[in-house]
């Protein structure tokens, strides 16, 4: 076991819009997380690093993969449909 160790990356907050229903099932689960012992805010930003990982991946790829025309983006679950 190595007696030096890295220093931590330092971090930062980020806003996502979600439907209402998403965030209540969050913060239920939250809650029932830490009364088990589970650290829900870990696990969660392994999963947003693995996702911008995979998104880097895709829009840095071969750009003959890539569609020609260029589209507005919207959203599969109508989280931003407020803000068009």
């Amino acid at each position: 076991m190595p007696l030096l160790k890295r220093k931590q990356e330092k971090t930062t907050t980020i806003s996502v819009r979600v439907p209402m229903s998403a965030k209540q099932q969050m913060d239920a689960d939250r809650q029932l997380a830490d009364a088990k012992g589970f650290d829900l805010s870990g696990s969660l930003t392994d999963a947003v690093m693995k996702w911008q990982k995979q998104v880097h991946e895709e829009l840095t790829a071969d750009v003959s993969t890539t569609p020609s025309a260029v589209h507005k983006p919207h959203s599969q679950n109508g989280a931003d449909a407020d803000r068009a």
